[in-house]
């Protein structure tokens, strides 16, 4: 069953031989339009025909669905005859008029956005050697919605300067016109250079000056740094993974690390029922007792890795806020483990150890501040932390922390003056309003009256407490309890009214993507590949799909499915349409 499941994931990131290194003309696949022409023209179309073209363009846009010459068109064909008479075409074109008609909207969307926007660049391999780009922006719109819009996607070469992968994403900043928005880019680690970052750094700093001097800018992806970690484990018993997969699952090999995890606990289990001692085992080779021992101390030691990736990656929209508790809990485990008694272990667990040290040093500010804006967090995470990790280098950066979001506060106080929201004790005097009228007494010269007055402001400024500022207000109200079920977000808009410039701090660093990838894609160990439908498709039209696609609302996308009247078949289209390709070639 496992085995099963694992083909069902893994299809969608295969590929055909022919499906990669051309764009496939799907022109005559149900029309007669040629390349060159408009394909779609009005007076040959009947009313029924223009709707059914306009509507497969929707569904494209808005949903993970290709109507190509496959199951989902043979579906339509067989449940209503006007979509036999459509041609491919007719439907891109009608993708196109979607896509400039909601690009236009987005592009006022974000050249209007009072607030910073993170980036994240993911790269996707086809079969013949071609590299694509996915540039998304990651925002929290003023209505507290979050934003994770695909800016991008294309084609990039990297020995063509317009095409490389920092020319690809300075084209797509100056199109799009956001760069003096731009707060940060995360990148998966071995696609970039130094150089090629340094060059949209220095675009960015020439329309805006960028918070902690530029320290912050370039960011790096948690599945990656959690991949490579688990590569390290699994090379020093990757000769007992092999064993075990001709063992369990005819010697086919899981490209998904958690699956791969997965698999090791069950082999452990039927070790420990002395499954393998069956008749039917006896011709298989098997792991020795120190072997098995080995895989138990590699599952032990990767089992904090494995609950923090499911909850990090796993969870819908997750944000920055949910990352500093679960990978502390990863970097505690790996503290203790390069300790070990065990060499086998300590050996691994050093190396993995390095690594995560290298991406907390480079992270841990912005997973800081973050936290911080957790309401449920603030600073008492970080006295619970401290007290329970121990250690003079969590003090340090506890102490570093707190006064680099006072500092950053500052900055916004400075930034968005007109915003601040500063409350005072009750009993403190208000200048505003009607000015009193004296009242003439008889039995007080002027000058007693004034010295009077005087030692009494005196007496007041003395006994009133100073203005508290927003961060004092939020860091002393109590942390809200820890639920699961919190939204962060719905928290934050009812919040912004008591505190304006905070909000501002919360909306801006709150979405900054901590991992390029999310879900499935978090957990590969092998490049990740473009599907073939994907790939078989022109630039334009194959950019259009994907942008709309992140730019449509979710209660729209389930309106236009549900439309369809089989939203169950939907679901699995994607790995349908796949599975079609593939018998045909």
């Amino acid at each position: 069953m496992e085995a099963d499941n694992e083909n069902h994931q893994t299809n969608v990131v295969e590929s055909d031989n022919d499906a990669c290194g051309h764009e496939c003309d799907h022109g005559n696949s149900h029309g007669s339009s040629s390349d060159g022409e408009n394909s779609v023209n009005d007076d040959d179309y009947d009313f029924e025909q223009r709707n059914a073209s306009r509507f497969l363009g929707l569904l494209t846009c808005s949903n993970d669905v290709l109507p190509l010459e496959g199951m989902f068109m043979h579906t339509l064909r067989i449940r209503d005859p006007v979509f036999e008479r459509v041609s491919f075409d007719s439907i891109k074109d009608d993708c196109l008029i979607h896509y400039e008609k909601m690009k236009e909207t987005a592009e006022q969307v974000l050249r209007n956005f009072d607030g910073q926007i993170s980036l994240s660049v993911d790269i996707l391999r086809c079969r013949k050697a071609y590299e694509y780009m996915c540039l998304k922006a990651h925002f929290i719109t003023e209505d507290w919605n979050l934003g994770n819009w695909v800016l991008n996607f294309r084609r990039i070469n990297a020995t063509w300067e317009d095409d490389c992968l920092d020319g690809a994403i300075l084209k797509a900043l100056r199109g799009w016109d956001i760069g003096n928005k731009i707060a940060s880019i995360t990148f998966l680690t071995d696609w970039v250079y130094d150089e090629g970052i340094d060059n949209v750094k220095e675009y960015v700093q020439e329309m805006k000056k960028l918070q902690f001097n530029g320290q912050i800018f370039r960011l790096y992806c948690s599945a990656d740094i959690f991949k490579s970690m688990v590569q390290d484990a699994f090379k020093v018993i990757s000769g007992t993974i092999r064993t075990i997969d001709e063992l369990m699952y005819s010697g086919k090999p899981s490209y998904l690390w958690d699956l791969a995890y997965d698999r090791l606990k069950m082999a452990l289990e039927c070790e420990a029922k002395e499954e393998f001692g069956k008749e039917e085992y006896d011709n298989c080779d098997k792991p020795s007792a120190d072997e098995w021992k080995k895989v138990e101390g590699i599952c032990k030691l990767l089992e904090s890795l494995y609950n923090a990736a499911k909850a990090l990656f796993e969870t819908k929209d997750a944000m920055a806020n949910i990352y500093l508790q679960n990978l502390r809990e990863v970097r505690a485990t790996l503290t203790k483990e390069a300790n070990s008694s065990d060499s086998f272990i300590r050996d691994v667990a050093a190396k993995m150890h390095e690594r995560f040290e290298e991406y907390w040093k480079n992270m841990f500010f912005v997973l800081a501040i973050a936290t911080v804006m957790d309401p449920r967090c603030k600073i008492t995470y970080f006295e619970f932390s401290s007290t329970k990790y121990g250690g003079n280098d969590d003090n340090t950066e506890v102490s570093t922390m707190i006064l680099a979001i006072r500092s950053l506060y500052d900055n916004y106080n400075i930034q968005f003056p007109e915003t601040e929201n500063r409350v005072s004790n009750p009993t403190s005097s208000d200048s505003g309003g009607e000015s009193p009228r004296q009242v003439k007494r008889g039995r007080l010269s002027s000058d007693d009256s004034s010295n009077h007055l005087q030692d009494y402001q005196k007496f007041i400024e003395s006994t009133n407490q100073p203005l508290k500022s927003e961060i004092d207000m939020y860091l002393e109200e109590p942390v809200l309890p820890w639920t699961q079920d919190f939204n962060i977000l719905s928290w934050w808009r009812a919040a912004s009214p008591r505190y304006p410039i905070l909000s501002r701090i919360a909306r801006d660093y709150l979405p900054v993507p901590m991992s390029v990838v999310t879900s499935m894609d978090a957990f590969f160990t092998i490049e990740r590949e473009i599907s073939p439908r994907y790939a078989s498709l022109k630039p334009d039209l194959m950019n259009a799909i994907m942008c709309t696609r992140s730019w449509f609302p979710d209660e729209l996308k389930s309106v236009v499915v549900s439309s369809l009247g089989f939203e169950e078949m939907l679901e699995e289209m994607d790995f349908a349409e796949d599975l079609y390709l593939s018998l045909r070639h």
